[in-house]
C-alpha cells in the first residue's frame, strides 16, 4: 500500500510550457518564476521580496504557490499530476533545490520525485468524484490535504483490483499445464487417478454450463 502524509496537486507547465516529458525522463516536479534566485531557505515574506525586485506579480495565490512548493511541501508527501485524462502519482523524495541549467528553460525550481505509475497512468474519469473536482484549480501547485482520505480509499481499491487481474492473469498462465495434468491422470493405470480427474472433470463442466 502507498504510504504518504499529504497530498498536493502539481501542474506540469512551468511558464506555460508542457514539460511532462521532462519531469518523467527526469524524475522531477518543478514550477517556473525563472528570473528569481535560488530560494532554498527562504521564508514567505523574503520570497515575497524577491518577486518584486524581479518585476513578478505579488499575488497572494502566486507567493502562496512559491511557498508551497519551496517550504511546504515534504518528502515523503504524494503529488498528482494531471495531464489531460491521465493522471501520474509521484512521491517527493528531495527538498527543494534550484538547477541553474534549466534557467532558459524556465523550470529551474526542482523537487526530485519517484513516479509511482510512469507507465501506467490512471484515468482522470476514474477518481472520486471530489477529488476530481480538486484538480480543478488553475494554480501550478495547490494543497490537498482534506482529499486525503478518499483519495487513499481510492488507491487502496485499485490496489485491491491490480492484484485480482495480476492473480487471474497468472492462473490463465497456469491453465494448459493443468489441463495435460488433468490429461495425463484420465490416461493414467490407475484407476484412482482416472476416477479423481473424471470427477474434477465433470466439476468443471457444470461449473461454466
Amino acid at each position: 500500500m502507498l504510504i504518504f502524509d499529504d497530498l498536493w496537486l502539481v501542474r506540469t507547465n512551468p511558464e506555460n510550457i508542457n514539460r511532462l516529458k521532462e519531469f518523467l525522463e527526469n524524475d522531477i516536479i518543478a514550477i517556473g518564476w525563472s528570473n528569481l534566485i535560488d530560494l532554498t531557505g527562504m521564508p514567505k515574506n523574503t520570497l515575497l521580496k524577491e518577486l518584486a525586485r524581479n518585476n513578478y506579480s505579488c499575488s497572494n495565490v502566486k507567493l502562496g504557490v512559491i511557498n508551497q512548493f519551496v517550504n511546504n511541501i515534504q518528502v515523503g508527501d504524494l503529488c498528482i499530476i494531471p495531464n489531460g485524462d491521465k493522471i501520474y502519482l509521484a512521491k517527493v523524495t528531495s527538498p527543494y533545490y534550484y538547477d541553474s541549467t534549466k534557467v532558459t528553460e524556465g523550470y529551474p525550481h526542482q523537487r526530485k520525485v519517484e513516479f509511482i505509475n510512469k507507465d501506467n497512468p490512471i484515468s482522470r474519469s476514474s477518481l472520486p468524484q471530489a477529488v476530481r473536482k480538486s484538480l480543478g484549480a488553475q494554480n501550478y501547485v495547490a494543497h490537498l490535504k482534506h482529499r486525503i482520505g478518499e483519495f487513499k480509499a481510492f488507491l487502496t481499491e485499485i490496489e485491491t483490483t491490480t492484484d485480482n487481474i495480476d492473480l487471474h492473469e497468472s492462473l490463465i498462465k497456469l491453465l494448459p499445464l493443468a489441463i495435460e495434468t488433468i490429461k495425463n491422470a484420465m490416461e493414467s493405470d490407475d484407476a484412482e487417478r482416472r476416477f479423481d480427474a473424471s470427477i474434477e472433470v465433470l466439476r468443471l463442466m457444470q461449473k461454466y454450463e
